[in-house]
């Protein structure tokens, strides 16, 4: 067997993700670490959620474990694209990780955020 590196496997990605469609809504679930190194997984799965032109964007946050600046920048730049798109863009059940870093960096303000997506979906029924 080769120790080559390139023949190593390549460890699982510390972030999945999973969109669905659900009525006139997409979620985006995010799970697992949101860092440097796992950004441009979170980028493309929001970006994708984008392209289908929802009335709303739901970023599912509940499994996050690991959040750090580079989520927050993360999570900053798809709610711009989502105000240029006219689509409302909401933050669902943000856990321990994500909060604390919304909340020590005063961004907690500039993202609904709410614990369902029912409640979401019947706030901003079209």
């Amino acid at each position: 067997m080769s120790t080559d590196a390139a023949n190593l496997p390549l460890p699982a990605p510390d972030l999945k993700t999973d969109t669905v469609r659900v009525g006139s809504a997409v979620v985006c679930v995010l799970s697992g670490d949101v860092h440097l190194g796992t950004r441009a997984i979170g980028d493309d799965a929001l970006s994708r959620a984008l392209e289908l032109r929802p009335a709303l964007l739901a970023v599912d946050l509940d499994a996050v474990e690991l959040f750090t600046a580079d989520g927050l920048n993360l999570l900053l730049a798809v709610r711009e694209a989502a105000d240029e798109q006219g689509v409302t863009l909401v933050l669902l059940s943000p856990g321990d990780a994500v909060r604390e870093v919304l909340d020590a960096t005063g961004a907690a303000g500039m993202f609904e955020i709410h614990p369902t997506l029912a409640e979401a979906t019947a706030r901003h029924r079209r």
